[in-house]
């Protein structure tokens, strides 16, 4: 049963490059850290315009890895500093995040 992850974002006016830079070096680190990430914009709907940043693992076993993963990689841990801690122009707002798991039907 996959985990996946879900995090919002609207992105601030003029920064879209930036923050699509930043999104792929996010992605990078998730893939080798052993997520399956996925990045889609939302241009309708309850939060549109947003972007979705996804992060998928196998099941509970697999999520738990990566968040022990997450918490001990220097490179994760620069890019959430670069993006939260030591940010006071950040290219985008956190809007929504959420975790749900797969409902096997069959």
């Amino acid at each position: 049963m996959a985990i996946v992850q879900t995090s919002l974002y609207r992105v601030r006016q003029g920064k879209n490059q930036q923050f699509l830079v930043d999104v792929a070096v996010a992605k990078k680190i998730l893939e080798r850290l052993g997520a399956r990430v996925r990045v889609l914009n939302q241009i309708i709907g309850t939060n549109a315009p947003c972007t979705i940043f996804i992060a998928e693992s196998e099941d509970w076993n697999a999520y738990a890895e990566l968040q022990t993963k997450m918490e001990t990689d220097f490179e994760w841990q620069k890019v959430v500093a670069k993006a939260v801690l030591d940010n006071r122009d950040p290219v985008a707002d956190p809007i929504g995040t959420g975790l749900s798991i797969d409902i096997p039907l069959g």
